[in-house]
C-alpha cells in the first residue's frame, strides 16, 4: 500500500554529496521506534567494520535491516580493455592504469569486500541484496516488498 508513496520521495531526491552513512545509521537506530523496517540503498563504500557496528546497533534496537548494495556493472566485472582513469570518489586525486595489469588484484580484493560485508549481514540477521544500478529501483523495490508481504501471509 505504500510503494507508490516511497517510490515518490525517492524519485524527488537529489544526490548530494556524502551521505556519512555510519552516523546516519546509528542516528537512525535511535530515532525511530523499535522494530521498524530500515531500508539502505547504498554502495556501502565506507569502513566496513564500522558499517557492521551500524547493522548491529540497529539490530540490537529490535529493526528489521535491509541492505541494498549499489554496484556498476563495471565495479563488479572489471571489463576496461584500454588503459583508464580511476577517480577516487570525492577528491581531485586521479590515476592512469593499464586494467589487465591490475584486474585481478582487484577482483580480488572487491570480493573479499563483497564476502565481508554479506557475512556480516549474515551475521547480524541483516538481508543484503546486490543492486546493479542499471536495475530500475522501481522493480527492485516493488520485488522486495511484495516478497516481504509473501512471506508474512505464510509465515
Amino acid at each position: 500500500a505504500h510503494i507508490q508513496l516511497i517510490l515518490e520521495h525517492l524519485e524527488a531526491e537529489e544526490p548530494k554529496g556524502e551521505t556519512g552513512l555510519i552516523q546516519a545509521l546509528h542516528e537512525l537506530a535511535e530515532k525511530i521506534r523499535p522494530r521498524g523496517l530500515v531500508i539502505i540503498f547504498s554502495d556501502l563504500f565506507c569502513d566496513t567494520e564500522a558499517l557492521l557496528q551500524a547493522l548491529q546497533h540497529l539490530r540490537f534496537r529490535k529493526h528489521d535491516v535491509a541492505g541494498f548494495h549499489l554496484l556498476d556493472k563495471a565495479e563488479i566485472d572489471f571489463e576496461f580493455d584500454r588503459p583508464i582513469r580511476f577517480v577516487v570518489l570525492g577528491s581531485s586525486n586521479s590515476i592512469i592504469t593499464e586494467p589487465g595489469l591490475i584486474r585481478e588484484e582487484y577482483l580480488g580484493q572487491f570480493n573479499r569486500f563483497l564476502d565481508r560485508v554479506k557475512t556480516g549481514c549474515r551475521e547480524f540477521h541483516t538481508e543484503y541484496r546486490m543492486v546493479r544500478t542499471d536495475e530500475g529501483y522501481e522493480k527492485v523495490l516493488a520485488d522486495f516488498l511484495v516478497e516481504r508481504a509473501q512471506a508474512a501471509t505464510t509465515a
